[in-house]
């Protein structure tokens, strides 16, 4: 018996080859200048591991899609988890078009038409708001049509058997658009050219009616699915070709670090940066002012945004809102955490965001709504991810005990989100919150209000005995008022505890607006406008 292997060419292996080349690139360029993309789909939404919310997709179109590419989602949680499941996904795309266009009798190209749509897809998946189960639809009305293309030259050339053709064409088809949607136009493409290059086994006619009329029929779904005809021949969403989204992917890497705890990372990604973003910025600043340095780094960029002032409306960015909880949550004002979480929740899709039930289990662990708390947790141990982090967070008595002592004890019956208001609460509540006081003082100086900034530092640096009064930034924004009061020399002595900075104050009055100034609060004062913090 001859066992020798058959002869593989080059030729025979290169189109593989290219595949596996396609596929390597396809992650590493997914994986080190995407990653942050997939956190952020995994985070605005919250997959349950419970039959009552698998069952729950069922009511939705393209139901099987969306539950498997949600179900996978739930792992971007992981650091290389996204660009290897994306990378997969796409693969199995490639390979079973490879498969269809070779049953339908293409011998050259199949190859290169697979790659050229594993491209097309993947440059979809450039948009944070493509959905992974929209991948997954495609993969599954092309597994159907391969599927089918076996299983017809098998059908007997009968009436009978054109009679089970058509039986099994219309059964596949009505599969094809139940269970994945758009995907369902993939299998009716294909089936079509099968049937086209097949036609002397396989009536043509027979062919486009059978799998053309579940697509007809579904407008009758529209009660049903309680949407629009549209909608549904959309889902679960239709790709658009869009330019890398580098920008949102900075923002979203300061964003997930802080949240995942990498403060140092978050520091050094925006001091690279030459011109942070806002969403940059403000989470730079949220480091700092933890860390007791604020007012060191205030200056450091010549257009700075604290986050402070921001209101949320109808017309407020998602972006904006998505991140408003972390400025509250290190003020300490739960009540202002919890409404901008809950807002953030309620514009995330389906209502559902991981990142923000987590916060609220956070928030009612703080204000001792243990029951409240407890929902949230209880969702929370139903996931892969995070269901760890809430044993963890029940556990963590300690540090929720601590962060109570920073909340708002004022009246917090408001018309609106201030945050000056909620700020000076705060301080009112628990003098000792220092994160507050130099938001509040920090807010004060880039709005140049400067008459503001004396009064809130009198109040709750002087008469508090708050630990700012040898603040190099505080103090020269004191010089300038106290120069423009025409103040005495005893409130001079009083309000300047740092004669190298008087003398500096001195210098620079006789050459303003000198670059060799440059870092000083008198020289930002005189070069720039009002910025918004």
């Amino acid at each position: 018996m001859n066992l020798a292997l058959p002869h593989l060419s080059i030729k025979h292996l290169l189109p593989y080859l290219c595949v596996f080349l396609w596929a390597i690139a396809c992650y590493v360029f997914f994986q080190t200048t995407y990653a942050y993309h997939f956190f952020y789909q995994e985070q605005n939404q919250l997959f349950l591991l419970t039959w009552t919310y698998c069952a729950d997709y069922l009511r939705r179109p393209a139901w099987l899609a969306s539950l498997a590419g949600d179900f996978l989602t739930q792992f971007y949680y992981y650091r290389y988890a996204g660009a290897a499941i994306l990378t997969a996904s796409l693969l199995v795309l490639g390979d079973l078009t490879r498969r269809s266009l070779q049953r339908i009798g293409l011998r050259h190209g199949a190859f290169a038409i697979a790659i050229v749509l594993m491209t097309l897809f993947a440059l979809f998946s450039l948009r944070h708001s493509y959905r992974l189960a929209s991948v997954i639809a495609v993969d599954g009305g092309c597994a159907l049509a391969w599927l089918a293309m076996l299983l017809l030259p098998r059908l007997p050339s009968t009436r009978a058997g054109r009679a089970l053709m058509g039986i099994l064409l219309l059964c596949a088809s009505a599969l094809a658009f139940w269970m994945f949607g758009n995907g369902g136009f993939l299998f009716l493409l294909l089936l079509i050219i099968y049937s086209v290059a097949h036609r002397r086994q396989q009536p043509l006619g027979l062919s486009v009616v059978a799998t053309a009329l579940p697509l007809s029929l579904l407008p009758l779904t529209k009660s049903c699915y309680m949407m629009n005809v549209g909608d549904i021949l959309a889902a679960p969403g239709l790709g658009k070709l869009a330019a890398p989204e580098w920008t949102l992917e900075k923002d979203w890497a300061t964003d997930d670090e802080y949240y995942f705890g990498n403060w140092r990372r978050v520091t050094d990604m925006v001091e690279r940066e030459k011109n942070p973003t806002e969403a940059q910025l403000f989470f730079y600043n949220l480091v700092k002012a933890q860390q007791g340095e604020l007012p060191d780094a205030l200056l450091r960029f010549p257009h700075n945004y604290l986050g402070t002032f921001e209101q949320i409306g109808a017309a407020t960015p998602l972006l904006i809102i998505n991140r408003m909880n972390d400025l509250y949550w290190a003020l300490g004002d739960m009540t202002f955490a919890e409404r901008a979480a809950m807002q953030a929740l309620a514009f995330s899709p389906d209502n559902r965001n991981a990142r923000m039930v987590r916060r609220l289990a956070e928030i009612n662990l703080v204000t001792g709504n243990r029951a409240a708390a407890d929902k949230f947790l209880g969702l929370l141990d139903h996931t892969v991810a995070y269901r760890r982090w809430a044993a963890q967070a029940r556990a963590n008595g300690d540090f929720y005990r601590e962060k109570a002592k920073m909340t708002n004890c004022c009246d917090t019956l408001r018309k609106s989100d201030n945050a000056y208001v909620i700020m000076t609460e705060l301080l009112r509540s628990n003098p000792r919150n220092l994160v507050a006081l130099d938001y509040l003082l920090c807010s004060d100086l880039l709005l140049k209000q400067i008459s503001t900034f004396k009064r809130d530092y009198d109040m709750f640096v002087v008469q508090a005995h708050a630990p700012r009064t040898t603040c190099r930034l505080y103090q020269q924004a004191l010089m300038i008022w106290l120069a423009g009061t025409n103040a005495n020399p005893d409130e001079w002595r009083r309000y300047i505890t740092l004669p190298d900075e008087l003398q500096r104050f001195q210098a620079y009055n006789q050459q303003r607006g000198s670059a060799a100034f440059a870092g000083t609060y008198w020289y930002w004062f005189d070069t720039h406008h009002n910025e918004k913090p």
